[in-house]
């Protein structure tokens, strides 16, 4: 007995004095994406999402507020195109003041004039692809230069941002003026649901016409990972902003699609200084965000995490002749990102919305609950549940069922109880009347 007792006492000490090892993704689970210790990574600020599934795949300082340069220019030209029916159709004359906050500062532009008349819609493309800061300078005037900025922030203010503010249309720099890495994908994912936005930043280049005081150039695209010409091309790379300054260092919003997946990555504050990680002296902001899409698309694929057979949980059903239970599937597929070739099967958890029961009839196809799902702990969106088939109901259940409810309720029983107080006082009325009779009888046959 007293070994026992020590062994006992072993344990306790064992389980209490031994840190907790909380395994991370890392260590093993179908969800685990983490390339942050396979990367030597060096920009200051990152926010990685699958805009298939809406999953935030890796974040690094993603809300610290840093200078954004020329990504401004994603909000710039989305409020633009929010703002009008046909860019093509709006003509801008370019102010006379044009060139004057720009003196003795080295811009991008595309070397337009004063007094130039563009159309928005090529103002458009020389401002996201060349990212001309002129060309964002005429956009803002064109609407009223302090009324567009001031919408800018209330755009930003009614998407949720909530550590961005802008004090002009280009991004050049301005202690008051600065986003987030996870403010900067909010905005982006608001302007490519804006027509055109998407059509223009997936150019690698553009033919601006002859104006009335330019010849036709050839608007080239800054994002060099979409120009097949440069030896930054990669393929996958479906649209984007770079913005570059001192203050911010070199900054891309990109957009990636391969594998059936479609990725957007916010990288600021990458080194001005080159980086030979991928590219021999190239590019850092570049090589970075190829270093990490490459990660991605070799270690990771889109998976059916629920299907449309997929059994979540089932209910109690009322009233049905046949069933006491009703088994719940998913009503839909919802996507996840898997580690490739883990060999691991995803624990998958639900957060469910359902009631205590069902009642009958039941129709295949009808909707009972809603349930969030989670795959190794992380959410990834939300489930109806429904039926699969259908279920009787029975009237003689229901009444049954209506009944015992009846005889259970206040009012039953109260009648309950009154009735037995009756019957009770009866009896007792009863046992008088006879005992009362009996002595009567008694006194008789003894007067006899």
């Amino acid at each position: 007995m007293k070994r026992v007792v020590f062994l006992i006492l072993i344990m306790v000490f064992v389980f209490l004095f031994t840190p907790f090892r909380t395994m991370s993704l890392a260590e093993g689970t179908a969800s685990d994406l983490n390339f942050s210790d396979d990367l030597d990574l060096s920009s200051n600020c990152c926010y990685l999402v699958s805009l298939d599934t809406g999953r935030v795949i890796y974040e690094k300082n993603a809300d610290v507020r840093v200078a954004p340069a020329s990504t401004t220019k994603i909000m710039t030209a989305a409020l633009a195109l929010s703002l009008v029916d046909d860019p093509a159709s709006v003509i801008v004359t370019l102010p006379e003041d044009l060139w004057v906050e720009f003196q003795n500062i080295d811009i991008s532009h595309a070397g337009l004039l004063a007094n130039e008349e563009l159309t928005l819609e090529q103002l458009l493309h020389c401002m996201l692809l060349q990212s001309a800061n002129e060309a964002a300078s005429g956009i803002a005037s064109y609407f009223g230069r302090e009324e567009f900025i001031q919408q800018m922030n209330e755009k930003a203010i009614s998407l949720g941002c909530t550590n961005t503010h802008f004090t002009n249309p280009h991004g050049l720099y301005d202690s008051n003026h600065y986003t987030s890495a996870k403010d900067l994908f909010t905005i982006t994912e608001w302007a490519m649901s804006i027509p055109m936005f998407n059509e223009i930043i997936e150019k690698s280049y553009y033919i601006l016409a002859e104006t009335n005081l330019n010849y036709e150039k050839t608007i080239v695209t800054s994002v060099l990972m979409q120009d097949s010409s440069s030896r930054y091309f990669t393929s996958y790379i479906k649209g984007g902003k770079t913005g570059t300054l001192e203050e911010s260092g070199r900054c891309l919003v990109s957009i990636a699609e391969k594998n059936n997946m479609r990725l957007c990555l916010v990288l600021l504050g990458c080194p001005l200084q080159s980086s030979n990680a991928v590219w021999e002296d190239g590019n850092s902001v570049f090589t970075e965000t190829r270093l990490i899409y490459d990660w991605i698309f070799t270690n990771v694929v889109v998976g059916e995490a629920i299907t449309r057979d997929t059994i979540v949980t089932q209910i109690p059903i009322n009233y049905s002749p046949k069933k006491d239970t009703l088994i719940l599937y998913s009503g839909e597929y919802l996507m996840a990102l898997l580690r490739r070739n883990s060999g691991i099967t995803p624990l998958i958890d639900y957060e469910l919305d359902i009631p205590e029961s069902i009642d009958a009839p039941i129709e295949k196809g009808q909707k009972i609950g809603t349930a969030k799902v989670y795959v190794d702990g992380i959410y990834i969106g939300d489930i109806s549940l429904v039926s699969f088939e259908d279920v009787e109901f029975s009237l003689f259940l229901k009444l049954i069922s209506k009944l015992g409810l009846a005889l259970k309720s206040k009012p039953a029983l109260i009648i309950y109880v009154s009735v037995t107080s009756i019957i009770l006082l009866y009896f007792l009325y009863l046992f008088i009347i006879v005992k009362g009779a009996k002595r009567r009888h008694n006194r008789y046959n003894q007067g006899r």
